[in-house]
């Protein structure tokens, strides 16, 4: 075994006694994705391990693994899919329900060993009330990629970001939260109460420059006459702010009859080994509550587009 390799990767030398650590339906999903990208699997499980490691000492247990606004039942994980590239994505909780909003982001920059400048999030944070605080991210594929996704107090961004497009001064966007990665760039997300498709077709043509490519990939998701309401929209922007993409989304229930019918929709346009990366991800048990969250369609400003869905282990 290379363990160099295996440490580059954030795994660890005790799988099982990761495994141990998480809740059933995690452990569960990563049994899953390890025939796929066994990897990348076992560096989740292993950085998964660590994140969720202080919920286990909660003073209130009987509600660690089901208050998190992350997933439908509360559980603290969500996984991500995108047809883009083939890896293991998570989101997850950093604390124990009783601990406060506005420590979060400390423990979430703490738990993935942060190295970027977070100064101006923490005081955009300080002395506001918070809905979830922060929450820590990885993608495991070819390398390893860390976020922090911070709470945005009041549907606003720190001034340093205001100013650097329209759209962060639009009233008809309440911006949630922004993705922010070591090097300084964000993914600035925002709920878009009267967006239809007339506005994102603006929207993306002002900001990507042709909005075609990105249309036509959401005529493949949506099939009504328009876009339900409220939905959203992502603007991932270069650490200097240049745009880099934009990505709408809704929630799955929004525009699909159940998750079979989700699921039918994203076999139909994954490919390769993100295709078998979404069939692991998607085929733990039903338990009769929506397993798919938010599904979206994105386009970067060199004209590729790609499909993603959040999912809820089981």
């Amino acid at each position: 075994m290379n363990h160099d390799a295996d440490a580059a990767m954030g795994a660890s030398p005790s799988p099982a006694k990761d495994a141990a650590l998480l809740a059933a339906p995690v452990a569960a999903t990563l049994q899953r994705l390890r025939a796929v990208l066994p990897t990348q699997a076992d560096a989740a499980q292993a950085m998964l391990a660590g994140a969720l490691a202080p919920l286990h000492d909660s003073c209130w247990p009987e509600v660690a693994w089901s208050f998190s606004r992350l997933t439908n039942t509360g559980l603290p994980v969500e996984f991500a899919w995108t047809s883009r590239e083939a890896a293991v994505r998570w989101t997850a909780e950093v604390a124990a329900p009783e601990v406060d909003e506005n420590q979060r982001l400390a423990i979430a920059a703490q738990s993935l060993d942060w190295q970027g400048d977070l100064a101006p999030w923490f005081e955009h944070q300080r002395g506001t009330r918070l809905k979830f605080g922060a929450w820590a991210s990885a993608r495991h594929g070819e390398g390893l990629a860390t976020k922090l996704y911070v709470d945005l107090p009041d549907g606003r961004l720190p001034p340093a970001w205001r100013k650097r497009q329209a759209l962060f001064d639009s009233a008809l966007m309440f911006w949630r939260m922004c993705g922010v990665n070591p090097d300084g760039s964000v993914e600035c997300y925002a709920r878009a109460s009267e967006l239809d498709l007339a506005a994102l077709r603006m929207l993306a043509q002002a900001t990507l420059g042709d909005a075609g490519p990105m249309m036509r990939r959401v005529a493949q998701v949506v099939s009504a006459n328009d876009l339900p309401r409220p939905s959203g929209v992502s603007l991932a922007l270069s650490a200097d702010g240049q745009v880099r993409a934009l990505t709408w989304f809704t929630f799955a229930k929004a525009i699909f009859r159940d998750d079979a019918q989700v699921a039918a929709c994203m076999r139909g346009l994954g490919e390769g080994l993100s295709a078998q990366v979404y069939e692991a991800l998607a085929a733990g048990p039903a338990d009769g509550r929506w397993r798919h969250g938010m599904v979206g369609v994105g386009a970067d400003i060199a004209g590729n587009t790609w499909v993603q869905c959040g999912l809820r282990p089981t």
